[in-house]
């Protein structure tokens, strides 16, 4: 239904935009480029490696597009012969979406010292003037689309089931970037400890769509282990982004550190999604070919063939049975 799909997407995107517009009035971050200590940090990072990861993200990004399209395009006749045709284009169109907004991430951090979205810390904590980069946890609030196409599009889940998580992932990733600028060490901590929580009831309702998935769905039915096991991955994924983040938060990694390891695990994030669609499309259109297939009601029909045609193709046969110097299997039952 897409008018429940639009409802959906205008409270996603309204309650992310108010939840971050509230944290950035409650810290007001100092932009990086005002601190003399930050500025150098970015400085020091590696612009030809950000333009590098653009150029492939530009070409996979490209190939989605052209092949959502092409494929629109050969689907648009079937819509009204087959339920559901259209449903198919969802997880490519998230995608698209997906690798746009990492393209825009990438080329925010390619600008270094001029890039719009790269605070301070304020000298917070163990971490002290290093750059904080916005713009990684404005791309960061994308991950509801990776939940849509695990829960909903994968794993059959309905959009009302994955909002809960779907929200809640978006106000701790708010609220753990809010961390980096609050001065008051409990305060502080707090709000990891909060973060952190909300992050293990998301992973306990994403678990339980997988598992309850490999209850229902039948043995035979197409790439059974491979939907719930991209519920899994994006579990084990986030937990890492975590790890990346407390290890930063705690002064333990450089700038360069931190900035090269979200880009690797987003780059990879995206690519490893697009790959695993591509085997689910391709096990759902075998699926639905093989499911015609079988419905097709073909007559069966016994044609005689004269004697002359018969003793004409066991010669053609023979001859070719021999120049491979074995005899023809089954010829001798031909007459």
């Amino acid at each position: 239904d897409y008018g429940s799909a639009l409802k959906f997407i205008v409270l996603w995107v309204g309650s992310t935009a108010a939840a971050f517009a509230i944290g950035w009035c409650i810290v007001r971050p100092t932009t990086c480029a005002d601190i003399s200590e930050c500025k150098e940090h970015l400085e020091a990072s590696p612009a030809l490696l950000n333009a590098g990861v653009v150029c492939g993200l530009v070409t996979v990004f490209l190939h989605e597009v052209v092949s959502c399209i092409m494929n629109y395009t050969t689907a648009k006749p079937l819509v009204t012969l087959i339920d559901g045709v259209m449903d198919a284009f969802l997880p490519s169109m998230l995608l698209c979406v997906t690798f746009a907004v990492l393209i825009l991430e990438s080329s925010d951090l390619y600008l270094g010292a001029d890039a719009f979205l790269i605070h301070t810390g304020n000298d917070v904590g163990l971490r002290g003037n290093k750059p904080v980069n916005t713009i990684i946890i404005v791309e960061w609030l994308d991950v509801p689309l990776l939940i849509i196409l695990a829960g909903h599009c994968a794993l059959g889940r309905s959009l009302g089931e994955v909002s809960g998580p779907l929200l809640v992932s978006n106000a701790y990733i708010v609220i753990a970037w809010c961390a980096f600028f609050v001065i008051d060490n409990t305060l502080r901590w707090t709000l990891v400890a909060v973060s952190f929580a909300m992050y293990g009831w998301a992973s306990v309702v994403m678990a339980r769509w997988a598992v309850e998935f490999l209850k229902v769905a039948p043995r035979g039915v197409h790439t059974r282990r491979l939907r719930p096991a991209l519920c899994f991955g994006l579990i084990l994924v986030f937990g890492l982004y975590g790890v990346v983040f407390m290890w930063s938060l705690l002064g333990n990694m450089t700038s360069l550190e931190e900035q090269a390891c979200y880009t690797a695990m987003n780059v990879c994030v995206k690519l490893a999604m697009s790959m695993a669609y591509s085997g689910i499309r391709s096990g759902a259109y075998h699926e639905m070919l093989v499911g015609m297939l079988v419905n097709q009601q073909v007559p069966f029909q016994r044609t005689e063939v004269p004697r002359e045609n018969m003793e004409s193709f066991y010669n053609d046969h023979q001859e070719t049975g021999n120049l491979l110097g074995k005899p023809l299997l089954g010829a001798a039952a031909v007459v």
